[in-house]
């Protein structure tokens, strides 16, 4: 992922699962394998903050594998998990990688969250992200436009993240079409 203007985004969706994952963890009554991942999720985190990039992933590799076989392929917990990894692939240029975990966990929220949240938004801004960095911009505008759907009618036209998003697809719709003029 070669365009630092998109990684505030990137970084936020890390933090925002970190935080997330400890709480529905809890509640399965799991607490080693909770606390393992909160770990883990430090791990991660110092990592992070040390700018140590193959530690973070490590770390996070981790974290899928624990939530996968202790809260499930398909629980909240595994979805967190790869997304945090998943934006960390995103980092160190595996953008491949992190599309198939991406997809991964959009399944999982359409099915346990709400499809029209701002959550959902946000993995549809990962995935569009992921598709950006392997020059795949037109299936980037189609799953940014969803995310787009959804913070407009949440957010609202004036937000920063939604301006944020109609940026990021007209510069990728100048990459997907660049003999055409956008009317």
């Amino acid at each position: 992922m070669k365009n630092p203007r998109y990684f505030p985004l990137v970084s936020f969706s890390i933090f925002f699962c970190l935080v997330l994952q400890a709480g529905p963890a809890l509640a399965n009554d799991q607490k080693a394998a909770a606390e393992t991942l909160q770990t883990l999720n430090r791990e991660i985190a110092e990592a992070n903050d040390k700018q140590d990039l193959p530690s973070a992933i490590h770390a996070a590799e981790k974290a899928v594998q624990v939530a996968k076989t202790e809260f499930g392929s398909k629980g909240l917990e595994a979805a967190g998990a790869m997304n945090n990894l998943a934006n960390l692939y995103l980092f160190a240029d595996r953008a491949a990688e992190a599309e198939t975990l991406f997809k991964e966990t959009v399944l999982i929220y359409l099915e346990k969250k709400d499809k029209k949240g701002t959550e959902m938004a946000d993995l549809y801004v990962n995935l569009g992200i992921a598709y950006a960095a392997q020059k795949k911009y037109r299936e980037s505008l189609k799953i940014l436009e969803k995310a787009l759907i959804i913070r407009r009618e949440k957010l609202g036209p004036d937000n920063i993240a939604t301006k944020k998003v109609e940026e990021m697809m007209g510069d990728f719709y100048k990459l997907a079409y660049p003999n055409s003029q956008k009317l």
